[in-house]
């Protein structure tokens, strides 16, 4: 085989920055190879593929020294374009990379600026998109599609272009466990047809240990390891060094989910019974009757009928587009029920505004950098503060006390810059200074190394100690059994399971 991929003493530094991304790198992939990166968030996976199709150093600028060969051409002195012919990039977030009216234009997009025949085309847009399970999504705007289903869409739209190289950065973070299974099967026989080379970045060990040939470790932009998938996780102290989590962990998603089900019916033994309706005080905190709501795109969830009480640490999971976080947006005002009620601590959320909710209930989204807009952590925390008419001790009073309880110390630390667990406790401060007892975490676990997933669950969990109600979204089933009280999962047609921790004294 044939070396597709080189580099040989790359190091990297942004713009405005004497401290390296990448240094002294040097590897060598070669055609038809599944590389695996892994290590920590700021670890320097994703400043290594962008290196890969030259958006390093021709987009971004900044210090680039040592030379990156793809397919026999120099990153530096080729173009992005031109190296777009060779390598499909897919990012963590489908929304960077994601901008035309509908799925079918999306996905053809690419080929239509090859100037290949229209044949053609519509034979890669409904080949990639019967790859990743979009088929039937032609005219729908991607706009429309859950972020699970964006991400498919954005892997599409880069299989559409058939290079020889496919990077993807954290491509499964966004999907359920089908999916995940489904595009890592797509990922696997195109691979094996067309020889495509695989660099994938992710924290999915379980994943990663099944399908790449090698798993490169990155820690603080140097090389930290490379070896074979089966070498690299059989070092426990490797591993945990790096903070990446064991691979047996994360194949637990679909067994969990499979043994949920049969407890529901009494069929087996699991961590969670049945749940009896009922609520300790008689009053939840959140009641939602016979809920529905509809896209104007015709998408629409319905039949949803739920109770959460008072301290409640409730577990929300299903299949991508399953409308999770439809569903929250209506239970924070953001949206509004096509049909049905949803009520806060008794009060209609059709007679409350949004800022009368945002007092009751504290949304930390799917991306921290969407809630994310001054130029430090003080600010941020204090902003919503200042339109209440306290006074500057109050204030500050108020914004000292939730960053103590988020254990975040440097108040005066530009958001953007931290890493991105540290962004989602400055949010989740966000909240708590606005005095909301209810927090609801749409995925915070979403691009999150296992040290960072960890550190927003804990911090969940001592809250939820002190008398807070929790709600979290996910797909990670490990979670959901080390943290939840209350397991609920989600249809398009209602809820089709509400399971309780079988031994609260255990937790």
């Amino acid at each position: 085989m044939s070396e597709i991929l080189n580099l040989e003493n790359v190091s990297y530094s942004y713009p405005g920055t004497e401290k390296k991304a990448l240094e002294e790198i040097n590897l060598s992939v070669i055609e038809g190879e599944f590389l695996a990166l892994m290590g920590e968030n700021g670890a320097g996976k994703t400043t290594f593929c962008k290196l890969i199709n030259g958006i390093i150093p021709h987009f971004y600028g900044g210090q680039l020294s040592g030379t990156v060969v793809v397919d026999g051409e120099q990153t530096d002195i080729s173009s992005v374009p031109h190296l777009a012919l060779k390598v499909g990039m897919v990012f963590d977030d489908p929304d960077t990379q994601i901008f035309t009216s509908s799925v079918r234009h999306e996905v053809a997009f690419g080929p239509e600026n090859l100037l290949l025949p229209p044949q053609e085309i519509e034979q890669r847009v409904a080949w990639a998109l019967g790859a990743v399970g979009l088929r039937g999504f032609e005219k729908k705007p991607p706009l429309a599609l859950s972020g699970g289903e964006k991400q498919r869409l954005a892997i599409a739209s880069a299989l559409a272009m058939k290079g020889k190289i496919l990077v993807l950065d954290e491509p499964l973070c966004r999907l359920d466990p089908q999916g995940v299974k489904q595009v890592m099967s797509v990922i696997k026989d195109i691979r094996e047809k067309y020889q495509l080379t695989i660099i994938m970045a992710t924290h999915n060990s379980a994943r990663a240990a099944e399908f790449a040939n090698r798993i490169c470790i990155l820690k603080n932009g140097r090389i930290a390891a490379i070896d074979t998938a089966k070498n690299i996780f059989s070092n426990y102290a490797l591993l945990e060094e790096n903070g990446i989590q064991p691979p047996f962990d994360m194949e637990e998603n679909e067994i969990c989910i499979t043994k949920a089900k049969k407890a529901q019916k009494g069929d087996t033994k699991f961590s969670f019974v049945p749940s009896c309706d009922f609520v300790v005080n008689n009053i939840p905190v959140i009641e939602i009757r016979d809920f529905s709501f509809t896209y104007p795109g015709g998408e629409s969830i319905r039949n949803i009928n739920l109770k959460i009480e008072d301290n409640d640490f409730l577990a929300i999971i299903g299949n991508n587009g399953c409308g999770k976080t439809t569903l929250l947006k209506n239970i924070t005002g953001l949206l509004h029920p096509f049909s049905g009620d949803i009520l806060v601590r008794g009060k209609n959320t059709k007679e409350l505004t949004v800022s009368a909710i945002s007092k009751e209930i504290g949304f930390v989204m799917q991306n921290p950098d969407n809630q994310l807009f001054t130029g430090s952590v003080y600010d941020e925390v204090a902003f919503a503060l200042k339109n209440l008419s306290l006074s500057k001790t109050e204030i500050q009073k108020k914004v000292e006390d939730a960053l103590r309880a988020v254990g975040l110390e440097d108040e005066q630390a530009f958001p953007h810059a931290l890493s991105r667990a540290d962004r989602t406790k400055t949010i989740i401060a966000c909240v708590l200074a606005m005095g909301c007892k209810i927090i609801i975490l749409d995925e915070a676990d979403i691009g999150q190394d296992y040290r960072g997933s960890k550190k927003i669950m804990d911090l969940a969990k001592e809250l939820h100690q002190k008398g807070y109600t929790i709600i979290f979204v996910t797909h990670n089933m490990s979670l959901v059994c080390e943290y939840a009280h209350r397991l609920i999962m989600m249809e398009k047609d209602g809820i089709v399971m509400d399971m309780r921790r079988n031994n609260l004294n255990e937790k």
